[in-house]
């Protein structure tokens, strides 16, 4: 009988399953050889940027010697332009600036300029401005004086904003009104409430000047009962509401005797508008 003959397994050649694996290492041979090269290549171009920067950098110092003196001439400081000059003198301000004999333009901040100026009490507001090549210009605008406030110690003039202008000592400025009732130690800090206190005190006095005019005379002490003489008659107000109080007595005016004593023998009167719709007056023996 003929024997079955054995099936033989049929594989890869061993000389092809070598070339195949010699293939694949190639591969990744030549990547990391290219991973390597980019490497390079980017420290490469990191050394070369950071010579040409330290390369610039020496060139501009070597230059900036050389040429420093001469650059210095082209844009020297020779003129100083300053507009709105009223209470403050023109030496306060070129005081305030600093400039010296050798000041450029170029090396000048403007708003560190403007911030200087704005600490002089006077000033208000201050706009500097470099114009190429020599000059710079200044404009300013001033506090107006607005108001007498006298303290236990002595009298200050302020702003209407109740800004400290100036220490009056003993002196008076008749044309502003009076003010009364502050501390002077919370006016020179500055405190807020105190500055409120001075800033209601002129409108107040603004609005009765207006109507009747003279010098008004007014207690800020509390802003609740706001005291205010004038030609010999006493207003009482709340800060409140002070506009609608003062017009509630204008109506009312005409109707009310020896309001204004301008006569001689008249007495005046204290007159109340802290309430609502009703005008109280008080006469004085």
């Amino acid at each position: 009988m003929f024997s079955r003959k054995r099936k033989r397994h049929v594989g890869p050649r061993t000389n092809a399953r070598r070339g195949l694996d010699e293939t694949g290492e190639g591969q990744v041979t030549r990547n990391r050889l290219a991973r390597w090269g980019r490497r390079v290549l980017k420290t490469f171009y990191a050394i070369l940027v950071i010579g040409l920067v330290t390369s610039g950098c020496v060139g501009l110092f070597l230059l900036a010697r050389e040429v420093g003196p001469l650059a210095r001439g082209w844009f020297a400081v020779r003129q100083v332009t300053i507009e709105g000059l009223d209470h403050v003198s023109r030496r306060e301000v070129l005081s305030r600036l600093g400039f010296k004999d050798d000041t450029t333009l170029y090396a000048l901040n403007p708003n560190w300029l403007e911030e200087r100026l704005k600490q002089h009490p006077w000033i208000k507001d201050a706009t500097v401005t470099l114009v190429p090549f020599h000059e710079v210009r200044v404009a300013l605008t001033e506090r107006a004086p607005s108001a007498v406030v006298r303290t236990a110690a002595e009298n200050w003039l302020t702003d209407d904003e109740g800004y400290i202008l100036a220490r009056l000592g003993t002196k008076d400025e008749p044309t502003l009104p009076m003010l009364s009732g502050v501390d002077g130690r919370s006016l020179l800090q500055g405190k807020m409430e105190t500055r409120q206190a001075v800033k209601t005190g002129i409108e107040l006095a603004r609005m009765i000047v207006r109507a009747v005019g003279g010098r008004p005379e007014i207690n800020v002490g509390h802003l609740s009962n706001l005291v205010a003489s004038i030609q010999g008659s006493t207003f009482q107000f709340s800060a409140s509401s002070m506009d609608q109080q003062w017009s509630r007595f204008l109506k009312m005016r005409p109707a009310l005797r020896t309001v204004e004593p301008d006569g001689e023998g008249e007495r005046g009167q204290e007159i109340d508008l802290r309430y609502m719709d009703r005008v109280i007056v008080r006469g004085r023996g």
